[in-house]
C-alpha cells in the first residue's frame, strides 16, 4: 500500500487567465515541486515507474474526457530531470474503444516518440488473478512489474457513479472481461477492492476542463486547475466536493476509506495547499439535464460504454428525443440497458421500451451492438 502521510497534503495549482494550455508542462513541474514528489520517489533510479492517464475514449482532452498530454509530459520531464528513465505509459480504454486509437487521438503517441517512453496497451495484456482477503480480482499482468505508479485521472462526472477520478481510473489496469463483471456486480465494491490490490503511489489530477456530468466528455467545464496528492481518497473526496457531491453519495469513496486506502476530506482547508487560489471558481455546477435523462433508463448491470452511448445519443438529440413515437412509457422508463436483461424474465416495461445493446436482444425493439455507437442508436431509435 502507498505511504499516506499522517497529515495528508493535497496541492492545487489553479490557473489564471494568463496561463495557456501550452504552459501545462511547466505548471505541472511546478506543482510537483510544491508537493515535494521527489522525496516520495523510489531511491533506486532504475525502478519502473508507471504513468496511468485517463484515455477512456479516443477523444482529445479539450472535450472533457481525457488527460491532457502536456500534464503527462510535465510528469515525465520532472522524473527524467531526476534520473528516472525507466518509464511506461499504460492504459486500457473502455470496452468497445481502442487504446491504440486513444493513444494517437489524445496525443500520447507523439508524446512517446518525443520522450522515448513506452506505451503499453493493457487491453492486449495477459491476466492474473489475485485475492484480497476473500475477494478475487483479475488485473493485467503488467501491474506486477510496476515499482511506482503515478495516476493521472481527470476530474469529471460519471453517468452512473456521479463522480470519477483517481480510484476509478485504475479500471484501465484490468481486462475488459473484468470491467464487464464489475458492472454486473455493482461498481463500488470492486473499485474499492481494486485499490487495495493496486497501489497508486502519487496522483496528478487533470482538472483543466473535465466534463462535470459525463465520463465520455462533450460538455467540458473550465475548472482550470491541476491537483495532486499521495492519498487517492483525499483527492477524490475533495474533487467530488467540487462537483457538489458528498462522500456518502459515492459509495466507493466511503468503502475505500473504510478499507484503509486513504482518508476522506472533511472540509479542513489546512489539508489543502493552493497556488493562485484567488483565481477561478471553487465549484462546478452539474448539468441538470443528465438527471432528467437518467430517470427514463433502466440500467441494471449496465456497462459504462453502453450506458454512455445511450446518454450521448439522448443528449445530442435534445428535446427532439421526447417523446418517442410509438412508445408509451411505464413509470417513466423508455430505455433499458445492461447485462441483467440477457436472461430471465423481462421486466414489465419491456414491450413499451427500447433495449440498447446486445444484452437487450430479447426486447421487441432493441439496438444491437456491444456497445452500439450514439450514431447507431439515433439512427435506429429516432
Amino acid at each position: 500500500m502507498s505511504h499516506i502521510p499522517d497529515r495528508p497534503i493535497l496541492s492545487i495549482y489553479r490557473l489564471n487567465s494568463s496561463n495557456q494550455t501550452r504552459d501545462l508542462r511547466i505548471l505541472t513541474e511546478k506543482l510537483l515541486d510544491t508537493a515535494c514528489l521527489e522525496e516520495m520517489l523510489p531511491k533506486n533510479r532504475k525502478s519502473r515507474i508507471g504513468i496511468k492517464p485517463n484515455l477512456v475514449v479516443a477523444r482529445p482532452a479539450h472535450e472533457g474526457a481525457t488527460t491532457h498530454p502536456d500534464i503527462a509530459a510535465g510528469v515525465i520531464i520532472y522524473l527524467k530531470k531526476r534520473g528516472y528513465h525507466n518509464l511506461v505509459i499504460l492504459e486500457g480504454s473502455w470496452v468497445g474503444d481502442s487504446t491504440v486509437k486513444a493513444f494517437s487521438k489524445c496525443g500520447y503517441t507523439n508524446l512517446s516518440l518525443e520522450f522515448n517512453v513506452q506505451l503499453f496497451d493493457t487491453q492486449k495484456d495477459s491476466v492474473i488473478t489475485r485475492k484480497i482477503e476473500d475477494y478475487k480480482l483479475s488485473i493485467c499482468s503488467v501491474m506486477e512489474t510496476i515499482d511506482y505508479l503515478i495516476n493521472l485521472p481527470v476530474l469529471k462526472g460519471h453517468c452512473q457513479t456521479r463522480y470519477t477520478g483517481a480510484l476509478k481510473n485504475l479500471k484501465g489496469c484490468i481486462p475488459d472481461s473484468e470491467k464487464r463483471r464489475y458492472h454486473s456486480i455493482g461498481l463500488h465494491e470492486p473499485i474499492a477492492r481494486l485499490n487495495q490490490l493496486i497501489s497508486q503511489d502519487f496522483i496528478v489530477m487533470d482538472g483543466i476542463c473535465g466534463d462535470p456530468t459525463f465520463e465520455e466528455g462533450g460538455s467540458p467545464s473550465s475548472m482550470n486547475r491541476i491537483l495532486c496528492s499521495a492519498d487517492p481518497v483525499l483527492l477524490d473526496s475533495y474533487g467530488a466536493a467540487l462537483l457538489g457531491y458528498t462522500p456518502d453519495e459515492i459509495p466507493y469513496l466511503t468503502k475505500s476509506s473504510a478499507l484503509g486506502t486513504g482518508n476522506l476530506w472533511d472540509g479542513d482547508e489546512s489539508a489543502v495547499l493552493e497556488v493562485n487560489s484567488h483565481e477561478g471558481s471553487a465549484s462546478v455546477d452539474p448539468d441538470p439535464e443528465l438527471a432528467r435523462l437518467k430517470q427514463r433508463i433502466d440500467d441494471r448491470e449496465a456497462c459504462s460504454s453502453c450506458y454512455a452511448a445511450l446518454i450521448s445519443a439522448l443528449r445530442q438529440k435534445g428535446q427532439a428525443a421526447d417523446p418517442i413515437e410509438g412508445i408509451q412509457s411505464i413509470e417513466g422508463i423508455q430505455y433499458a440497458v445492461g447485462r441483467y436483461f440477457r436472461s430471465g424474465e423481462l421486466p414489465g416495461h419491456a414491450s413499451h421500451s427500447i433495449g440498447i445493446g446486445t444484452c437487450t436482444s430479447r426486447f421487441p425493439r432493441s439496438v444491437p451492438g456491444c456497445p452500439p455507437t450514439p450514431e447507431q442508436i439515433k439512427k435506429r431509435v429516432f
